[in-house]
């Protein structure tokens, strides 16, 4: 039972409990209703610390107090207390974005004075940045969508994330972004992979409207985005590795003027001699 009391004070500091919050709400849920001094005795929690600690968990919602004398302390069920945990954390959370976004602006402000090449005024650009595919990427790519301002050259081989970025498409829709599509030729793919892209490029034409752009390429070597490519602007891409999961694939992201022209030259010229 020791053992099991141990492993739960470990998964309780693992999701936020400082080592005596979490010693002292395992061995509670173990006793059940108990009185402080009990609990010290058992959890290792210094008699002079319990009732701060046993205050602190009644403050985050995880155990019951039976006021008397002595009050008595009992645990709330399993799932309550997980509920309560997961509760507590979006909230610190949020507290913590809340945080950043009211320093980001002054930070940027200084920053930006700082990040310049040595006396001449001039910001360093990064030639890439990796990423990896999920999440990261996911969110690099609607934020290109959502932001483009003149062009957008998309290659992809289904465009099988079109629910997670049709907002931001048609962001770009409402602002006449020239929007450009490649996509793998059906033939070249498997048929229950043609018929999702099928399906996919159904929901792209209605997000897209008259303004659609879409060609086929009998190969799609680099997918991705490049959002303004004439005028500064950003790339995202990875290259195509059929059969490697996602979870071991890594992405590039770059707003390197040079990188950033060249690559949308070339999907263009792509666009132009290579697709139909």
């Amino acid at each position: 039972m020791e053992r099991q009391v141990t492993q739960l004070k470990f998964t309780l500091s693992n999701m936020g409990l400082n080592e005596y919050q979490a010693s002292a709400l395992a061995h509670l849920i173990h006793l059940g209703e108990t009185k402080a001094t009990n609990l010290s005795k058992a959890s290792g929690v210094p008699n002079a610390r319990i009732y701060g600690v046993l205050d602190e968990l009644s403050q985050k919602g995880l155990l019951i107090v039976r006021p008397g004398r002595p009050a008595l302390y009992s645990p709330l069920t399993p799932e309550e207390i997980a509920d309560a945990l997961v509760s507590a954390s979006r909230y610190e959370i949020r507290q913590q974005l809340t945080v950043i976004e009211d320093y980001r602006a002054g930070f940027e402000d200084v920053a930006s004075q700082l990040f310049m090449k040595a006396g001449t005024g001039e910001v360093r650009t990064g030639l890439i940045r990796i990423v990896s595919v999920g999440h990261v990427s996911m969110d690099e790519t609607r934020k290109m969508y959502r932001t483009a301002e003149k062009t957008l050259i998309i290659s992809t081989r289904a465009m099988a994330y079109i629910e997670q970025v049709k907002e931001d498409l048609e962001e770009a829709v409402r602002k006449n972004v020239d929007i450009k599509v490649m996509m793998r030729e059906p033939g070249s793919l498997s048929d229950d992979d043609a018929a999702k892209q099928k399906v996919n490029l159904t929901a792209l034409k209605e997000v897209l409207g008259e303004s659609a752009q879409i060609k086929y390429s009998p190969e799609v070597e680099i997918r991705g985005c490049i959002m303004d490519h004439e005028i500064g602007g950003r790339a995202l891409f990875l290259v195509e590795e059929e059969g490697v999961p996602f979870f071991l694939r890594e992405a590039a992201v770059t707003a390197h003027p040079g990188v950033v022209k060249a690559l949308g030259s070339m999907l263009i010229l792509k666009w132009k001699f290579d697709s139909e």
